[in-house]
């Protein structure tokens, strides 16, 4: 069992320009970690065929699964579909399949959006080397490309020789390579990083390199795939008679693979960066012998030759249809996944900070494989313990206690030891006791009202809300008295009181939660800054009132003052 890395891609104009939320990749990201792989980057590219090429290049290089969503409608700008049919060396054929469901969603689905178009049939057109995932809901069908053999693309020179094949016998080594490749690019030398200016972006006579890439058990500095050229750029140490001689095995092995190997010191980069450049081009303009595909490595399964690559539909509802239909079961299938293991404890009231420090002595103690995570968001922080393992029972029962000591030190802050929002835990909370709730908002605008039934089934217990956001409103529904807004104004601790009183009749229900403020980005007086918020919280028979003074945004105060007068109501009721 070894860690599978995952990379997502989404592709599109609309996402980089800000036109569309890139909820796709938060969603194939949840997933993914559920089933223990590990996402390691989310790319967004425009609608740029160089762009999206480059993106495939450099996600397939250093992870196994790679996600793409976006681009395969029927329109111009939609080239996902082309680019990844030259990009895997096929050619593009009519999937009957696909044809015959697209046919059927316009006569009996589509029938008043107007006729099938041909651009809609070439929506059947799917590559010849890809697997078709079915698309139920909707007309662009998925694709699964893992490549058995090397890929043919024109634009790709690298299709002779896939080192991956030789990498998986031991994945331990592997992940220990991987991990050192990260390490090692992070601290390259003044030369590597001349030298990597000097060939990147096929800047040397059109040939594609990379760099730190692992062959074998052996990362190569730089190397061309398919010149079979590796270039090793050595510091002092190597002079030393034992690594010169470990350097002359690794030579010699990577001779048996097929690869010419040539050294430069970091000194000879560095001050005669002329003579290392012709050097090079003279070993690429080698004449070499062709490779026959019996040659190449042998395909042993699904990741094993590569990575793969999964082509989606950017469309969210059919993208996650396809996730959970089709990509979740494959790789559940086809990978030896480690168990994942979260336990969440839910805060509020409290800042990142301030639980860091009650947490300072906890967290050093935990043991590597396992960590802690702060995870704050308006007025609430998640804290998160996640390790893995090879037997969930095993992973779980050594967590467990862990995660009972932690939510031990923060019971004062504790809200549930669940991952489930304020809104949810109140709503639990009063089903638990067989009550009612109901809002009274101002500032808010209906948000906390919005937060409440977005959770199923709370009909049960919330009857309604008052949007009381003119002084009319207040006086005629709420019974907000005319001389306490004239005295005191909206914004006051009166009026919030009288609200809550006033929503305990208007709404016929055993708990309240009211609030009035200036959101800003104007409205705000000496005495009332912008930001300021009071909330007031009651039954039948009591009210209690707390004040905000925020400074964000309109927006981010809206909310902000939503999850405080959700954790002043939760802490009331348990109170009353």
């Amino acid at each position: 069992m070894n860690n599978v890395n995952a990379s997502i891609i989404t592709i599109g104009d609309e996402l980089l320009i800000g036109q569309t939320i890139d909820t796709n990749s938060a969603f194939i990201a949840q997933e993914l970690n559920k089933i223990g792989v590990w996402v390691r980057r989310r790319v967004a590219v425009g609608d740029v065929y160089d762009d999206i090429w480059q993106a495939l290049d450099e996600e397939g290089e250093n992870s196994d699964i790679i996600i793409i969503t976006g681009g395969l409608g029927p329109t111009a700008d939609d080239i996902t579909k082309p680019l990844l049919c030259k990009y895997f060396g096929g050619k593009m054929i009519v999937n009957e399949k696909v044809l015959a469901h697209v046919k059927y969603l316009f006569e009996n689905v589509f029938r008043r959006s107007g006729p099938m178009l041909e651009r809609n049939m070439k929506q059947a057109e799917v590559p010849d080397v890809c697997t078709v995932l079915h698309n139920k809901r909707g007309t662009a069908p998925g694709m699964l490309f893992s490549p058995p053999t090397p890929r043919r693309g024109d634009l790709e020179s690298e299709s002779a020789f896939n080192t991956k094949a030789y990498l998986r016998a031991d994945p331990f080594v592997y992940g220990l390579l991987k991990d050192f490749v990260k390490e090692h690019r992070s601290k390259s030398t003044d030369a590597e990083k001349l030298l990597w200016e000097i060939v990147k972006g096929k800047k040397m006579a059109g040939f594609k390199f990379r760099r730190q890439h692992i062959i074998s058990t052996y990362i190569a500095d730089f190397v061309s795939l398919s010149e079979k050229l590796i270039i090793e750029v050595d510091g002092l140490h190597h002079q030393l008679p034992e690594n010169k001689k470990s350097d002359d095995e690794r030579t010699k092995e990577l001779n048996m693979l097929g690869f010419n190997v040539i050294r430069f010191t970091n000194k000879q980069v560095l001050s005669e960066t002329d003579y290392t450049i012709n050097t090079i081009l003279l070993e690429l303009k080698k004449e070499k012998p062709e490779i026959s595909d019996s040659e190449a490595p042998p395909a042993e399964g699904f990741g094993e030759a590569g990575p793969v690559f999964i082509s989606l539909p950017g469309v969210p509802h059919e993208m996650k249809g396809l996730m959970m239909d089709e990509v979740i079961p494959f790789i559940l299938k086809e990978y030896d996944l480690p168990a994942i293991v979260h336990k969440t404890a839910f805060t509020a009231g409290i800042g990142e900070s301030m639980l860091a420090e009650m947490l300072k002595e906890f967290e050093p103690s935990l043991p590597s494989h396992i960590k802690l995570a702060y995870l704050p968001n308006y007025g609430m922080v998640k804290l998160r313990l996640t390790t893995t393992g090879n037997n969930k029972e095993e992973v779980e029962k050594e967590l467990l206690p862990l995660f009972e000591k932690m939510m031990s030190i923060v019971k004062e802050y504790l809200v549930s030891d669940e991952d489930e929002g304020l809104e949810k835990v109140i709503g639990k909370i009063l089903k638990a006791k067989g009550k009612t709730m109901g809002t009274a908002e101002s500032c808010t605008g209906g948000y906390i009202a919005h937060l409440i039934t977005a959770i199923p089934g709370s009909s049960i217990y919330y009857n309604g809300s008052v949007v009381s956001y003119s002084y009319e409103t207040k006086e005629n529904i709420l019974g907000v008295k005319k001389e306490t807004l004239e005295k005191t104004g909206a914004v006051s601790e009166e009026t919030v009181t009288e609200m809550a009183k006033g929503a305990i009749k208007t709404l016929n229900v055993d708990y309240v939660v009211a609030v009035s403020g200036i959101m800003g980005p104007e409205g705000g007086t000496e005495d009332k800054p912008v930001g300021t918020v009071w909330i007031a919280v009651a039954d039948k028979n009591k009210v209690e009132t707390t004040v905000l003074h925020l400074r964000f945004d309109r927006q981010r105060n809206i909310e902000m003052t939503a999850a405080n007068a959700l954790n002043f109501l939760r802490k009331f009721i348990l109170k009353n």
